[in-house]
């Protein structure tokens, strides 16, 4: 029966037992399945060694209660032994799986080392066997912790502290946590493979097991720490993945464009070839006055020029990367991309408002793919030769340009959901629903906003809302 109802040490290897058995569900939880790190596919060894290890502390709290029965008693200690010789052969096989990462690590000679230890305990075991008691199996204990155990330490501390460097590219304070768990796990190798058990530490008079669980709660602290390495790698992903439907969806607008602004550049090409052979054939003649000659070479430079801003704004409008500021008339914004829209706009009646304003500071090529984007979707929803205004105006401290058309409109509820990323009320192939939320983000980028509103059957008005630059 038991001696008392909470015997010496009972608390502390329980807690002892909980820190490991905590870390090994704290990495049972964790979703790695998507993850490429290699530490994915070596924690769940991890995760073993915690439950086996957490178990034969917990072990160890049994036989604290006291119990005398020596039919239940040697079985335990056995379990006990072979739950911290599993602990610990799964503690080598995480550090070994990490280490297969890097190339440069020779770990192949493990292969030889680990199998001798276990063939050496075996043999302890059977040699004992006939005088199989308690004192005997602890030490065997104490052998495993030498040999499995405290090589077992010494390679996940090294292993972690190694890993630390592959995943700095991700995040520096997860690689920090990746080296002060291989800190701690080199302490614990010290603790629990050197310093025999139920030691009480000279001077300080402290049982060794206190030492061994503040370590194994440092340890389990900083591994949880440093699997949010998982979250920043699947942000990371998320944010790639992002930027190349944002370009793809900017191609797309450039795709919809493409055809008439074939069409423009041809038709100021066609005029000047014409003009040309006409220019040859007056040349050839010498009939011709310098009057008609200027009106050739003044039609044909008109072309060039034509074809040359098209080709330009186009152009400037496909740049991948342009984040420097500058001060920006917006009126000549909408003028370069009126440009871009010349073919499509006209099958719309579009009529500007433009008012003089003041510069803002901004990226032309940026908002000329929100005004693009704002402009598309307003075509999008007006029927065919429907009425498309912008309009340029001042308000308080801010420059304001509107788009308004008399289109199909917006629902309240989906109006509250047009900033979301991947919302769309198109068909399917039709959009990404990336648009206005890029939008968003890049009027953001200019401490600006947008702001929309709608009526069914009405149409709907988007404004872009630009902060003017403070006098100093």
């Amino acid at each position: 029966m038991p001696i008392s109802p909470f015997p010496a040490g009972f608390l502390l290897y329980f807690f002892y037992g909980l820190a490991f058995i905590f870390l090994g569900l704290a990495i049972a939880v964790k979703d790695m399945s998507e993850s490429k790190l290699r530490l994915a596919d070596s924690l769940p060894y991890l995760a073993i060694f915690g439950f086996s290890h957490g178990l034969h502390e917990w072990l160890e709290c049994y036989l604290r209660l006291g119990y005398s029965d020596s039919l239940v008693l040697l079985p335990i200690h056995y379990l006990k032994l072979l739950t911290l010789v599993v602990s610990f052969l799964f503690l080598n096989y995480f550090a070994i799986s990490l280490l297969r990462s890097q190339p440069e690590v020779h770990w192949q000679w493990l292969r030889i080392l680990i199998p001798l230890f276990l063939i050496m305990l075996g043999g302890y075991l059977w040699l004992s066997w006939e005088n199989m008691d308690p004192k005997s199996l602890r030490q065997a204990d104490i052998f495993a912790r030498l040999t499995i155990g405290n090589l077992g330490g010494i390679l996940a501390a090294f292993a972690l502290i190694r890993h630390g460097r592959v995943v700095a590219i991700l995040s520096r304070s997860v690689a920090l946590n990746l080296r002060w768990a291989g800190l701690s796990f080199a302490l614990y190798a010290f603790l629990a493979g050197v310093i025999p058990s139920h030691t009480l530490l000279p001077v300080l008079n402290i049982p060794i097991e206190i030492f061994r669980s503040l370590t194994a709660a440092l340890i389990t602290y900083f591994l949880v720490k440093a699997m949010n390495v998982f979250n920043v790698e699947t942000r990371k992903t998320i944010e790639q993945q992002v930027l190349h439907l944002a370009q793809a969806e900017k191609l797309a607008a450039i795709g919809k464009l493409a055809a008439g602004i074939a069409h423009e550049i041809n038709n100021p090409l066609t005029n000047i070839s014409l003009n040309v052979e006409l220019l040859k054939k007056e040349l050839s003649a010498r009939s011709t006055t310098e009057e008609r000659l200027e009106k050739w070479f003044a039609a044909i430079d008109r072309n060039i020029g034509r074809a040359s801003h098209i080709a330009r704004e186009l152009l400037h409008f496909s740049r991948h990367k342009e984040d420097t500021l500058v001060l920006l008339d917006l009126n000549a914004v909408i003028a370069g991309s009126l440009t871009l829209l010349d073919s499509r706009r006209q099958n719309y009646l579009i009529e500007t408002r433009l008012m003089e304003l003041p510069p803002i500071m901004a990226v032309a090529v940026k908002v000329e793919e929100v005004l693009l984007n704002v402009l598309l979707n307003a075509m999008d929803a007006s029927p065919a030769h429907g009425l498309i205004t912008i309009t340029t105006k001042c308000r308080d401290n801010e420059v304001l340009i509107e788009v308004a058309d008399h289109g199909t409109g917006i629902s309240q509820e989906h109006l509250k959901q047009a900033m979301e990323p991947f919302y769309t009320t198109k068909e399917v192939g039709q959009g990404t629903g990336l648009g206005l939320s890029i939008c968003y983000s890049i009027m953001q980028l200019f401490q600006g906003r947008i702001e929309l509103s709608s009526t069914v059957g009405v149409g709907t008005t988007v404004q872009l809302i630009f902060p003017m630059p403070q006098r100093e």
